[in-house]
């Protein structure tokens, strides 16, 4: 079964009407979904992604998005070890030349972790780690 790492910016791209890449998001969710492929998301994206949410749109709307990510059948949501958290700030401390966020990086750690190559978000960090857009596969 293919999974394919969900970011933040994507799912907030999804749920906010009013964000710039919301018909973008969308579109690929409807051939992620056509193609039957399953998102793998952190609990550490659950949690930016609800924050976001509720910093842009309120607090009705956070719920309402915590609730479908929480209730879909398509997104499997994976609580960060101790282990994958002490590797991401390793990564972190290593990649100095380089803005990644502590969430990035754990996001890094768990799709090597898991073998996963493909995202989807609009977070150009995730191409510069080396990981593939699913606009590239299926797109």
């Amino acid at each position: 079964m293919l999974f394919v790492f969900v970011d933040t910016s994507a799912l907030v791209a999804f749920f906010d009407k009013s964000d710039n890449h919301h018909l973008e998001a969308i579109a690929k969710m409807k051939v992620i979904k056509q193609q039957k492929i399953k998102l793998l998301m952190s609990d550490y994206i659950f949690d930016e992604t609800v924050t976001m949410v509720l910093a842009k749109v309120g607090h009705k709307i956070a719920v309402e998005v915590g609730e479908s990510i929480l209730n879909q059948h398509i997104i499997k949501i994976v609580s960060l070890s101790d282990a994958i958290k002490r590797r991401a700030w390793e990564y972190f401390k290593r990649h100095n030349d380089k803005i990644y966020s502590f969430t990035d990086c754990t996001s890094f750690v768990l799709m090597e972790e898991k073998g996963i190559s493909y995202y989807f978000s609009f977070d150009d960090d995730f191409k510069r780690a080396g990981f593939i857009d699913i606009y590239r596969r299926y797109l």
